[in-house]
C-alpha cells in the first residue's frame, strides 16, 4: 500500500494540472474543483506516509523507504532510477508542504474569484505543487534537479501572472534569472558529486563521500558542499541573489503564501539539511553557510523596518527567518533549523493570506499608510494576524519562540556566539517590524480611502477558515514539538529529547558523528535558562518600542500613534533611513553593474564581433568570391578555346625547353 501511495502524492497534483490546464477554460469558475480534489486526495495520502514513517511502522525504519519506478538513463557507469525515497525528514516537509498547500488552494476560491484567469492560475497552483513534491520525493540527485528547475518554471509563471502588469512580468524574469545563477552552481555541485562518487542516488553518494575508506576525492569536499550550497542560496534567495524574492510579491498574494513563505523558499533550507553529512565533512564550507545566513537575517530585517507595502514587509521578513535556518544549519543545529522551517511554514503562511485579506478588504490596497485602523472592521483577520506577529516576535508559547530561541542558543552553546549576538539583535528588530506592521494596518485612526472606507468588509469564511486553520499549528506546534525538550526541558530539569529532536535523530545522526560531540559545559549553569530569558526580554523591548511609535489596542491596552516622534528618529539616522528604505540600493547596484557597465561592454564586444570579427571572415570570402568569379570567365564550354589554350601552352613549354638547350 505505502509502495503505491507514496508516487500518488505527486501524481494527483500532476494529474490536476493536466486536466485543469486542458477542460478548465470551459469549467469557468468552477475550475478549481479538479485541482483542489487532487491537492486534498493528494494531502490524505501523504498524512497517512508521514504518520507511518514518522512510527516506524513498516515498510520504514531508521533508514527510510525508497520506491523504485523503473530505470530512467541507463547509460553505461551512469545509472539513474525513477525513484522516491522517504525518511523522516521527507516526512516532516511533507507536513508542511501539504498542509500549507491545500489550504492556499481553498483560500485561492475566495481571493482569486473574480480574475479572468482563474482556472490558469489552479492549473499553475497544481504544477507547482507536483514540483515541489517531486523535488522533496526524489531519490536522485539528478530528479531533484529537474524537480528544482520544474519549481523555477512554476514560480516564473505565478509570479507573473498578471503578465499585462509590467512590474510583475518584470518581478517574474528577474526571479528566473537571479535563481538560474545559483542553479549554474547547484548543477556544477552535482557533477562533483558524480565524479567523486560514481553515483547520482542522494544516499548512496552521501554515504561514499563520507566514508573513511575514501579520503581522497579529485573534487575536494569542501567544493563540493559550497557549489551545493550555492543552488540553495538562489532558491532560498541568501545574499547576494537574495534580491527577486521581494519582487515576487507582484504576484497574486496566495502565491507568495505558498512559495514565497511556506515551500520553494525552504527547498535550499531542506537540500543543506538532506545533504548534512557532506557539510559535516566540510567545517570551513559550514562556517561560510552560517556567515551568509546570519548575515541575510539582519540586512533583511533592516530593510523590513521601513517598507511600507505590507507584502514587502513579510517578504523581508521571510529573508531574515531563512537567513535564521541557514546560520542553525551552518553552526550545525540542524534540527533547530528545520524546526524554524515547520514554525515558519505556518507562521509566514498564515500572515501572508492575512495580509491577502487586508488587502481584498480594502480594494487591493497595499500601502499601509493607507490603512489604519481596521481592527474592528476585519476582526477575523485582524485577530489571526496578531497571533502571526506574536509568533513571529518570539513570544511564548508561540511556535516561533521555540524554533527561533532553540537556533540562537544552539549557536551560543556551540562556540558561535557571534551568531547568537547577531541572532538577538535580529530578534529585537524582528519585533519591532511585525508590531509596527500591526499598528499601522490595524490600530489608530483610518486613514483608508473615504471613497473605499463604506466598503471594507471582513473576507469570505472559504479565506478566513484557512486563517484560523493555520493559526491553530502557529499557536501550538512548539510545544507540541519542543516538549520536554530544548528549550523548555533544560529550563525546567525535563529529560528526553523533543518529539521532532528523536524523529530528526536518524536523519542527522551521520553528520553529528562526523562534526564530533560538541555539547557546551554552559548547560551546567542554568546557560538555557539565561538565554531564554535573553531572547524573550529582546522580543518585549521590540514590541514596547512599536507600541509606543505606532500604538496599541490589545485588551486593556490603549494607546495612540506618535508620527511625530517617528519623524524626529528618523531625522537623527538619515543616512540609515534612506539606506533601508532604499533596500541599502543593492538593486541599483545590480542595475549598474549588469545594465549599465555590463550593457556597455556588452555593446564594445558586440561592436568587435561585428565589425572585426565578422569583417575578417566576410572579407575573406568576398575575396575568395571575387578570385573565384575572375577564373570563372576561363571556363566557358567551348571546346576550340580550350584546344587553343593547349596548344598556347605547348608552344610556351617547348620554347622554354629550347631556350634551356641553346644556352
Amino acid at each position: 500500500m505505502i509502495d503505491t501511495l507514496i508516487p500518488l502524492i505527486a501524481a494527483l497534483p500532476l494529474a490536476g494540472f493536466l486536466v485543469t490546464a486542458a477542460i478548465g477554460r470551459r469549467l469557468g469558475r468552477q475550475a478549481h474543483w479538479i485541482p483542489v480534489a487532487a491537492v486534498a486526495l493528494a494531502w490524505a495520502a501523504s498524512m497517512i506516509v508521514v504518520v507511518t514513517a514518522l512510527t516506524g511502522g513498516a515498510p520504514f525504519g531508521e533508514g527510510g523507504h525508497s520506491v523504485r519506478l523503473w530505470d530512467w538513463i541507463p547509460a553505461g557507469r551512469l545509472r539513474v532510477e525513477a525513484a522516491f525515497f522517504v525518511d523522516n525528514l521527507t516526512a516532516v516537509l511533507l507536513i508542511v508542504v501539504m498542509s500549507v498547500g491545500l489550504l492556499v488552494h481553498v483560500y485561492s476560491i475566495g481571493y482569486m474569484r473574480h480574475d479572468p484567469g482563474y482556472w490558469r492560475f489552479f492549473a499553475y497552483l497544481n504544477l507547482f505543487m507536483f514540483s515541489m513534491l517531486l523535488l522533496v520525493l526524489g531519490d536522485s540527485w539528478l530528479t531533484m534537479f529537474v524537480a528544482w528547475e520544474l519549481v523555477g518554471l512554476s514560480s516564473y509563471l505565478l509570479i507573473g501572472f498578471w503578465y499585462r502588469k509590467r512590474s510583475a512580468a518584470l518581478a517574474s524574469k528577474k526571479a528566473f534569472i537571479v535563481n538560474r545563477v545559483g542553479d549554474v552552481g547547484f548543477a556544477l555541485g552535482i557533477m562533483a558529486i558524480w565524479v567523486n562518487t560514481g553515483t547520482l542516488n542522494i544516499q548512496e553518494s552521501l554515504r561514499l563521500m563520507t566514508s573513511e575508506t575514501l579520503t581522497a576525492f579529485p573534487i575536494p569536499l569542501g567544493l563540493v558542499a559550497l557549489l551545493v550550497f550555492a543552488g540553495a542560496m538562489g532558491k532560498s534567495a541568501q545574499f547576494p541573489l537574495h534580491v527577486w524574492l521581494p519582487d515576487a510579491m507582484e504576484g497574486p498574494t496566495p502565491v507568495s503564501a505558498l512559495i514565497h513563505a511556506a515551500t520553494m523558499v525552504n527547498a535550499g533550507v531542506y537540500l543543506v539539511a538532506r545533504a548534512n553529512p557532506l557539510f559535516a565533512t566540510a567545517p570551513e564550507a559550514m562556517v561560510i553557510v552560517a556567515a551568509i545566513g546570519i548575515f541575510t537575517a539582519i540586512l533583511a530585517a533592516s530593510i523590513a523596518m521601513t517598507q511600507t507595502d505590507i507584502k514587502r514587509v513579510l517578504a523581508y521578513s521571510t529573508l531574515s527567518q531563512l537567513g535564521y535556518m541557514f546560520a542553525a544549519l551552518g553552526v550545525g543545529a540542524w534540527t533547530a533549523a528545520i524546526f524554524h522551517l515547520m514554525a515558519q511554514g505556518f507562521t509566514k503562511g498564515l500572515l501572508f493570506l492575512a495580509s491577502g485579506s487586508v488587502i481584498h478588504a480594502v480594494h487591493d490596497e497595499q500601502d499601509m499608510r493607507k490603512m489604519g485602523g481596521l481592527r474592528r472592521k476585519i476582526p477575523h483577520t485582524y485577530r489571526t494576524m496578531l497571533i502571526g506577529a506574536i509568533g513571529m516576535a518570539g513570544i511564548p508559547p508561540l511556535a516561533g519562540f521555540f524554533s527561533k530561541d532553540e537556533i540562537i542558543g544552539e549557536a551560543f552553546k556551540l562556540g558561535f556566539q557571534w551568531v547568537w549576538a547577531i541572532g538577538v539583535v535580529v530578534a529585537i528588530m524582528t519585533a519591532f517590524y511585525m508590531f509596527r506592521l500591526i499598528g499601522l494596518t490595524f490600530w489608530g485612526e483610518s486613514r483608508v480611502d473615504p471613497a473605499v472606507e463604506p466598503t471594507v468588509h471582513e473576507s469570505p469564511p472559504v479565506m478566513t477558515a484557512p486563517l484560523w486553520l493555520l493559526a491553530i499549528p502557529s499557536i501550538l506546534l512548539g510545544l507540541v514539538l519542543a516538549w520536554p525538550g530544548p528549550p523548555i526541558g533544560p529550563l525546567f530539569g525535563l529529560p528526553g529529547p523533543g518529539l521532532l529532536a528523536g524523529w530528526l535523530e536518524p536523519v542527522f545522526r551521520s553528520g553529528r558523528e562526523i562534526l564530533g560531540e560538541r555539547e557546551s559545559a554552559f548547560a551546567l549553569f542554568g546557560i538555557d535558562g539565561a538565554l531564554i530569558a535573553a531572547s524573550v526580554a529582546v522580543a518585549v523591548i521590540g514590541m514596547v518600542v512599536a507600541w509606543r511609535l505606532f500604538g496599541v489596542e490589545i485588551g486593556p491596552l490603549r494607546g495612540r500613534g506618535k508620527p511625530e516622534l517617528v519623524r524626529q528618529l528618523t531625522a537623527r539616522v538619515p543616512f540609515l533611513y534612506r539606506a533601508s528604505l532604499n533596500k541599502w540600493w543593492f538593486d541599483d547596484l545590480n542595475h549598474l553593474l549588469f545594465m549599465v557597465i555590463g550593457g556597455r561592454i556588452a555593446g564594445v564586444l558586440w561592436w568587435f564581433d561585428t565589425r572585426v570579427v565578422d569583417g575578417i571572415v566576410n572579407g575573406i570570402g568576398a575575396v575568395t568570391r571575387r578570385s573565384g568569379g575572375g577564373l570563372a570567365r576561363v571556363q566557358t564550354g567551348r571546346v576550340q578555346n580550350y584546344a587553343l589554350g593547349i596548344a598556347f601552352g605547348l608552344i610556351v613549354m617547348v620554347g622554354s625547353y629550347l631556350m634551356i638547350a641553346g644556352r
